[in-house]
């Protein structure tokens, strides 16, 4: 399974944030270093400029960050995740976001705003295997 699992991984930086408070976090908590972002500049609704920050992650690198990710979880928060993992599939991916600002204070939290949004991909090709599979994926 490892061979075929895929993380990606979006960002939005807005001007007024500082990315060195984000990026060496990210480096501390996953190992992930800024310059393996792809960088996109973008026009916010007021004309505000924003940065769309993402990455692809494979292979057994995808499984690491799959490890230190569920490891930092709380186990209430991961626990309620669990329960509720189906509302997190679209196709047979599932999303995950963490907060932002937490991240910035080295701890990992599940929120759905002001996030940093990770899709985890692994082939699934029965839809009545699709939990199991990320069960076993997170390591439940």
């Amino acid at each position: 399974m490892v061979n075929h699992t895929e993380i990606t991984a979006e960002i939005i930086i807005h001007a007024t944030e500082d990315k060195k408070k984000i990026f060496d976090p990210m480096y501390e908590v996953f190992e992930i270093k800024e310059e393996e972002f792809i960088q996109e500049r973008l026009e916010g609704h007021f004309g505000n400029p924003i940065l769309m920050m993402s990455i692809k992650i494979g292979k057994k690198r995808a499984e690491e960050f799959i490890k230190k990710l569920v490891s930092k979880i709380s186990k209430s928060q991961m626990n309620e995740f669990l329960e509720n993992i189906e509302t997190y599939f679209e196709g047979s991916s599932l999303f995950i976001r963490i907060s932002k600002k937490d991240l910035v204070r080295k701890s990992i939290s599940l929120q759905q705003n002001d996030a940093l949004k990770i899709k985890i991909s692994t082939p699934v090709y029965k839809r009545s295997e699709l939990v199991k599979t990320y069960l076993e994926l997170l390591g439940q």
